[in-house]
Formats: structure tokens, C-alpha cells, sequence
């Protein structure tokens, strides 16, 4: 092992050397790839031997967003992810002005300035014509370039072993004078006794919070009941999806009968808000390379996700605009929707500006609300009160944390989550029925329709057009009005399986989608991070 100094860190090492004015990158004398940000073990090919070094500083601007601000606040700034020359991305932002003239393919060079007593790499714009780009390497693909599918013959045995036998939500919207763990048990309860089940019976627990890492236990104890099978798997919004397979694999091995999945939050009413939050976050969940650019997170990195598909597809805010007027015409059929008023392609289109690409239409609602469902084996979900939904397959991947290691922000863990899912299902798109996405961002639908392989990459702006994905389009996305017009917690992937599930009973009402046999349902977790997917469907898919 190779570093600067043997008696810290490597994090140590790199911080010191931004504050002496030297921005340093690593290189693996395994296999000769520089990597940042700076690690013990080589994610390329595990070897120790790791030294830093100093890059050419020369780059270019793989993507942008600028953050909108009042002048009283500070003003407007850019967030950017650079492609170094030595092969590797970073955030940072682009010194120049006007701060948001930054365009993607940009040339730009390296400097250290400090901030707050700490070292930050900062950029200034190069000519093209005098520093080409014709001597960088590309990032590495990494985990996104393989196309194995891993479908055991285990987790086949499982599709269709387990069902849901009830499911619920509580105080979707504004739950003023609740706390978390009282949205939560209402919904609980609800689910359990939509199942024909009493509390008593439950004997697994999954649930996750944002404020609590211990989440499972308070939860135990204000239910009062006493699991034999609990996960606190907290992969972000994806965890409540990502808790099927897991639960799945209890059931079937007998060492519970029925698992609830449950899930809280007030943070629209609760004292203890969205900023509060953040700035826990910042100590429970630290990202030291992105944090000093103040990225709007989580809004920003899909930002950027939205202007490098932009820039790569040319898909348009139109398009964007689309997927939020399709979500909202849903929403209008659901009277447990948050938000129903009228909205056309032109209000999104003028909407405030927040992190551009993306409007204050582009975003999710920021809700109070709770959800629960429970999950039994087949052959008892038949006995039961409730027409059961069968889990035909279901599979979760990450691939990163920071937007920043990312190796294609138009790609994400998604396209193996799904078609692992499929594969364990014995399914394919054209199959489904209805889709239920996590749309925090109208980018998401568009990138998850890709990677799911509703559409080919790059296609989805044209798939939406025309309300595709609306009531009476070709697909039924989001049929209760997604995370954009119905309700966001903070944490949505629960809504998905609950609004599949309602579908495939036909509870769907108003919105209810005709004949529907199949549904998927589909988490997303962190900044375009953790993804899971999940088939769902009716007795006759068995």
C-alpha cells in the first residue's frame, strides 16, 4: 500500500492536501486506473496498492444544473460533474459568469481554493481549441457494463410461493397532531385487518425510517407484538420493496407465517422538518465530496441526471412536462390523491425554476402519510379475506451512493434490478399490465421506462408524448398518481406495491385499470442509488 503518509487515512490524507493547495487523485498499481473519490481497495480490481497523485487538473463538464436562488439568499450557482482526463468524475462547480453559461462538453482546469478553513477543487473554463480532450480516458463502466442476469434455481422455486394478503395507508397527505410511528400503526393496523388477521398473527416485521436507524425496534414495541423474522434494511425509498424477497425467503423457510411491511412519516406537519433533516443527514450519512458544492439534494443530482439525458437523447421539458401532467391526470381519478387540481403541459413548463432543468412541477409533493402490507405464503393467502397478489419476482441492486459515481447518469441499477425480477417471473414487459414507478422527479419515469425495458434508451420522451403513460395511453403508469400528485412521504416505493396491489384486486375504482392480471412495482432509493423491482399478479398468472 501506497500512500502520503502511513499513520492516516487515506480521507485524512486527501483533506490535507487540499488544504495545502494540492488536489490529489489516486492511482491502483494493480491495474494502472485512477480512481476518485480516494479509497483503501481498488473498486476496479481490489488491490491495495494505491497511491496518491497529482492529476492534470484538465477536464470536461459531463453535466450541469444550476441551483436558483433569491439575490437574498446568495444567488444562483452551479453544480457540475467533471470528467478528469486521467479517467475519473468528480462534483464540483465551473467558476465563471454567468454562473449558469457552464454547457456540457465544456473544457475546464482544476484549482484548490479555500473555504471555511478547508480546501475545495474548484474549475475555471479552457479554450478547446488550446488543451483538446483527444488524451482522456473514459470512466469506467464498472457493474453497469455487465449483462449477466442471476436467476438461481432457488429463486425461481420462490415465484408465486408468497402473496399479499392485505394492504393499507393512513393520513396521506397533511396527518397534523400524528407523530411517524402513529401514521404508521394506523396503517398497520388497517393492512392487518384488511388481511382478516389480527395483530397477534404477525410474527415478521420489515420497516425503515429516515430518523431512526434502529427503526425496527420502537416499532416492536409500539405495535406490541413479537417477530420471529425482522429486517430494518434501510436502502432509501427502494427498501420497502426490496423487503419482499428477503420476507419471501422467511416464509418459505418457516420461520414466520406473516410478515408485515409498514412504514410512517409526517415530515409535511412535523416540527422536525425537511431541513432538520438535511442537516442530520450531513452527519449520519456524510458525502464529503459533494457536500461543500451544496448540491440541492437530493433535487439537484437528478437535475443533473435530467441534463445529461438531455444532452445525450435530446429530450425536452415537454416531454419532462408530460410525465407530471400524466401523474396529475390520475391523481384527478383518486380521491386519495394530495394534489387533483387541474394541471396542463403549460403550467409545468412556467413553474419556478428550482434546479434547473427541473421546475417545482418536476418534483414530488412533500406529504405526510403512511402505508403497510403483509405478506403470507400462498397456499394460507387462499383461506383469507382478500382476493391475493402473488409476488412472481422481485430484485434489488446499488451500484452507488454519490450521483458523482454514477457511471452513466442515463443508466441506472434499474435495468438489473429489472431484468432480474422478469427473469425470476418468467416475464417480460409487454407482459404487464400496469406500471407503478418511484417519480420523486418526472426524470425518474422517463429513466426507469428505459431501464425496465418498457422502451428502448433514449426513447422514453417520445413513449410519454401525447399522454402515452395517462389514462387511456398505451401503458397505465402510476395509476394513483404517483409520488408527483398523490403523496411522498419521503420515502414512496411502499405506494407502488400498495396501488399494484389495489389494481390487481380491482379496488382501483374510478382509476381502475380494466382486465389487469400483472403489475410492476418499482423503488428507487438515494440519488438514482439503490433499485428494486417487483412482478406482481393475479391467481391466473401462477
Amino acid at each position: 500500500m501506497s500512500h502520503e503518509n502511513k499513520d492516516s487515512g487515506v480521507f485524512a490524507q486527501h483533506q490535507a492536501a487540499l488544504s495545502e493547495g494540492r488536489f490529489l487523485i489516486q492511482k491502483c498499481g494493480g491495474c494502472n486506473q485512477h480512481i476518485y473519490f480516494p479509497r483503501e481497495v481498488c473498486p476496479h480490481c481490489g488491490s491495495d496498492d494505491l497511491a496518491l497523485v497529482a492529476p492534470t487538473g484538465l477536464g470536461t463538464v459531463y453535466s450541469v444544473t444550476t441551483v436558483r436562488r433569491k439575490p437574498d439568499a446568495g444567488g444562483d450557482y452551479n453544480v457540475c460533474l467533471i470528467d478528469l482526463d486521467e479517467g475519473v468524475r468528480l462534483m464540483s462547480r465551473v467558476e465563471m459568469s454567468p454562473v449558469d453559461a457552464v454547457q456540457v462538453g465544456q473544457r475546464v482546469q482544476a484549482r484548490v481554493v479555500l473555504e471555511k478553513d478547508q480546501g475545495v477543487v474548484v474549475f475555471d473554463p479552457v479554450s478547446t481549441a488550446a488543451v483538446a480532450a483527444t488524451a482522456a480516458k473514459p470512466v469506467p463502466h464498472g457493474p453497469a457494463a455487465s449483462a449477466a442476469v442471476h436467476t438461481s434455481p432457488g429463486l425461481q422455486a420462490l415465484r408465486g410461493s408468497a402473496a399479499i394478503a392485505g394492504v393499507a395507508t393512513f393520513g396521506c397527505g397533511e396527518a397534523t397532531g400524528f407523530t411517524e410511528m402513529e401514521v404508521l400503526a394506523r396503517a398497520a393496523r388497517a393492512a392487518v385487518a384488511d388481511a382478516g388477521l389480527k395483530m397477534s398473527d404477525i410474527d415478521g416485521l420489515c420497516t425503515a425510517s429516515v430518523l431512526s436507524t434502529m427503526w425496527p425496534m420502537p416499532v416492536t414495541e409500539y405495535l406490541g407484538i413479537n417477530p420471529r423474522y425482522i429486517n430494518g434494511t434501510m436502502v432509501g425509498g427502494s427498501s420497502f420493496v426490496a423487503h419482499l424477497l428477503p420476507a419471501m425467503m422467511a416464509l418459505q423457510s418457516g420461520q414466520c407465517n406473516a410478515v408485515l411491511v409498514c412504514y410512517g412519516s409526517t415530515q409535511r406537519t412535523s416540527t422536525f422538518g425537511r431541513a432538520e433533516i438535511a442537516q442530520a443527514r450531513r452527519v449520519m450519512d456524510p458525502q464529503p465530496y459533494e457536500t461543500p458544492y451544496a448540491p440541492m439534494q437530493p433535487l439537484s443530482a437528478y437535475a443533473l441526471a435530467t441534463r445529461r439525458h438531455m444532452h445525450q437523447y435530446g429530450t425536452t421539458r415537454h416531454q419532462l412536462a408530460e410525465v407530471a401532467v400524466a401523474a396529475r391526470a390520475w391523481a384527478q381519478r383518486n380521491p386519495e390523491a394530495f394534489m387533483r387540481e387541474p394541471l396542463s403541459i403549460d403550467d409545468v413548463l412556467k413553474a419556478r425554476m428550482v434546479s434547473d432543468p427541473l421546475s417545482v412541477r418536476d418534483c414530488c409533493l412533500v406529504t405526510d402519510g403512511g402505508g403497510a402490507f403483509v405478506l403470507v405464503r400462498a397456499d394460507r393467502a387462499r383461506d383469507l379475506a382478500k382476493k391475493p397478489v402473488y409476488v412472481l419476482g422481485n430484485a434489488t441492486a446499488n451500484w452507488n451512493r454519490q450521483v458523482s459515481s454514477m457511471h452513466d447518469l442515463t443508466v441506472t441499477a434499474a435495468s438489473q434490478s429489472g431484468r432480474e425480477a422478469f427473469a425470476m417471473a418468467g416475464m417480460k414487459p409487454a407482459d404487464m399490465g400496469v406500471v407503478q414507478l418511484y417519480d420523486a422527479f418526472t426524470i425518474n419515469t422517463l429513466l426507469f421506462l428505459e431501464d425496465l425495458g418498457f422502451c428502448k434508451k433514449g426513447e422514453a420522451g417520445d413513449f410519454v408524448q401525447n399522454g402515452g403513460i395517462a389514462p387511456g395511453g398505451h401503458l397505465p403508469v402510476n395509476t394513483n398518481g404517483g409520488g408527483l400528485s398523490c403523496t411522498h412521504p419521503g420515502m414512496y416505493g411502499i405506494f407502488t406495491v400498495i396501488e399494484a396491489v389495489r389494481q390487481l384486486r380491482g379496488e382501483g375504482g374510478e382509476r381502475q385499470v380494466s382486465g389487469v392480471k400483472t403489475a410492476l412495482a418499482h423503488g428507487n432509493g438515494g440519488t438514482l442509488s439503490s433499485q428494486s423491482t417487483a412482478i406482481l399478479g393475479t391467481f391466473e398468472t401462477l
